[in-house]
């Protein structure tokens, strides 16, 4: 019985170990100040990823009239041609984020592509052209071991939000939402607990 009390345990943090990286970044931490969006670059390494410089959070008071895709906060692209980058150190499955061209400013991005590169800087694969507009779109990627990502758009300015990593890349075009490996071993080890609560109260009948 404590073999087995054991092994799940040992199983369940397994999981949680392989799925560090897995979940969905929604930005709502990070401190906005008098509207001014944040340097995220400032706050590396933030939820376990490297951002470039090219990258800001901002929330409903930055001025954006469609704000962000889920609670208040969001990235938003900076000034830079080359591409906004996001990276790590340790690889990641990058299932997709959710994009917009904001409401209010001039100059604002009609496309972006997302790029994969694994650590040998070799190129995964590539979105292509991602129309955006004033709603968010998922632009769904499915990209397994990446190690740096290259976000371009035609001009201006977009937003992103729910940028979503997992434990596992899914089929194609299903937004994923990642499981939980603690909810996970904490059922098996209830339900083990449970039959061996049954066997005791067996025998002792007996």
């Amino acid at each position: 019985m404590k073999k087995t009390l054991f092994a799940l345990i040992a199983s369940a943090s397994l999981m949680l170990a392989g799925a560090a990286n897995a979940g969905v970044i929604g930005f709502e931490d990070v401190v906005i100040t008098d509207g001014d969006p944040t340097s995220l670059s400032d706050l590396n390494p933030y939820a376990g990823l490297t951002f470039g410089d090219d990258w800001f959070a901002g929330d409903n008071t930055v001025g954006y009239g469609n704000a962000a895709h889920g609670g208040t906060h969001f990235a938003v692209n900076g000034f830079s041609d080359d591409g906004a980058t996001i990276s790590s150190a340790t690889p990641f499955n990058f299932a997709g984020a959710w994009f917009a061209a904001p409401v209010g400013p001039a100059d604002k991005a009609s496309w972006v592509a997302i790029s994969a590169y694994d650590a040998g800087n070799n190129l995964i694969g590539t979105t292509g052209h991602v129309a955006i507009g004033d709603a968010y779109v998922w632009a769904a990627a499915a990209f397994n071991n990446v190690s740096s990502l290259t976000i371009t758009r035609d001009t201006g300015w977009y937003v992103m939000d729910d940028f979503t990593t997992v434990a596992s890349v899914p089929p194609a075009g299903q937004v994923p939402e990642p499981a939980n490996p603690l909810l996970l071993g904490a059922g098996a080890f209830a339900l083990v607990l449970g039959r061996a609560r049954r066997r005791k109260a067996s025998g002792s009948a007996a």
